[in-house]
């Protein structure tokens, strides 16, 4: 605004400066017309100074009288023209004529810049700048490849082993019981074991179980390693309860004629189990005819006694007795 103000100003003193010149040389009424005119559109060829924020050329408009012809210098850029108006009001061109430019804020890719020269006559020309370079666009991929190779080590990770039931109640005797256990994950060779062999016996890869004798004993089962799963041992086995047979000995009786004293008692057993006989008693029974105390087996009318058996023992038998009878049938 300032600038703009100033050029005004100096228009302005420029037009007294001329009046005062033609009132003082008091030229003709013709002639100060002419001369009057052709200075009025000297001084009124726009000169426009910008001062630039995209740092415009400047002008500076320098005026003259000299030997009765009027001279009007602008400076431009640097540059200078020269407009001369002759006393007989004709105006000559001298030097490189004022333009106009106008300022231009940033770049576009691509422009055209006119100038106007004074007089009516322009030229043109046209700048391009490159466009920026387009973004780089990253699409995922369809297929994704990993590089990384995750190794496990063989028998490295950790399992369980364990059975589906975790008792048994059987008695000598009984027949033979398969037992099962399964990992937790991943194959391998399952063995199995017992924990009292006089008991309970079990093939290793079958998981069958056979009773042996009275008792108790553990059934355990094991897991090979395989490939990258760990090898690994049941934490609660089944737990087997053998309980014994029974075993009744019976006491014979008899039918005799005399003498109840010389009667030997004979004891039968019922039943032995797992192909056993009377050889699996460790102490075998005992076995008598039973008198009454203070009776004298030789009286007359003494017919009938008890017999007996008692006093067995077997690892894997509950023994119960039974008593027999004697008859004597003939005494005198």
């Amino acid at each position: 605004m300032n600038e703009l103000f100033d050029v005004e100003v100096e228009e302005k003193e420029r037009r007294k400066a001329a009046f005062a010149w033609f009132h003082k040389k008091k030229i003709s009424g013709a002639k100060a017309l002419a001369i009057g005119a052709a200075s009025i559109v000297a001084l009124s060829t726009p000169v426009v100074l910008f001062a630039s924020r995209n740092n415009s050329p400047t002008a500076s408009v320098d005026t003259t009288v000299a030997s009765g012809d009027y001279v009007t210098t602008t400076t431009l850029g640097g540059e200078s023209s020269t407009s001369i108006i002759s006393g007989n009001g004709k105006k000559a061109k001298g030097g490189k004529l004022p333009v106009l430019v106008l300022p231009v804020r940033g770049s576009a890719p691509t422009g055209t810049t006119t100038t106007t020269i004074a007089g009516g006559e322009s030229s043109t020309s046209t700048s391009v700048v490159a466009p920026p370079a387009p973004p780089i666009v990253l699409s995922p991929s369809s297929t994704f490849v990993s590089t990384t190779t995750t190794t496990i080590a063989p028998g490295s990770i950790s399992r369980t082993i364990s059975f589906g039931s975790t008792f048994e109640a059987k008695t000598y005797g009984d027949s033979p019981f398969s037992v099962s256990a399964t990992a937790s994950i991943g194959s391998g060779d399952i063995t199995y074991a017992s924990s009292n062999s006089n008991v309970c016996t079990i093939g290793a890869t079958s998981g069958q179980v056979s009773i042996v004798g009275a008792g108790s004993c553990n059934i355990s089962a094991a897991i090979t390693a395989s490939g990258t799963f760990a090898p690994a041992n049941t934490s609660v086995p089944v737990s087997v309860t053998v309980n014994k047979a029974s075993l009744t000995i019976t006491a014979s009786s008899a039918s005799i004629a005399y003498s109840p004293r010389l009667y030997v008692v004979i004891a039968s057993y019922a039943v032995f189990v797992n192909g056993d006989d009377s050889g699996v008693l460790t102490t075998l029974p005992t076995c008598a005819v039973l008198i009454p105390g203070g009776v004298d087996i030789s009286s007359v009318g003494r017919r009938m006694y008890a017999t007996s058996c008692s006093g067995a023992v077997a690892a894997n038998y509950d023994i119960s007795y039974v008593g027999g009878v004697l008859s004597v049938s003939n005494w005198s």
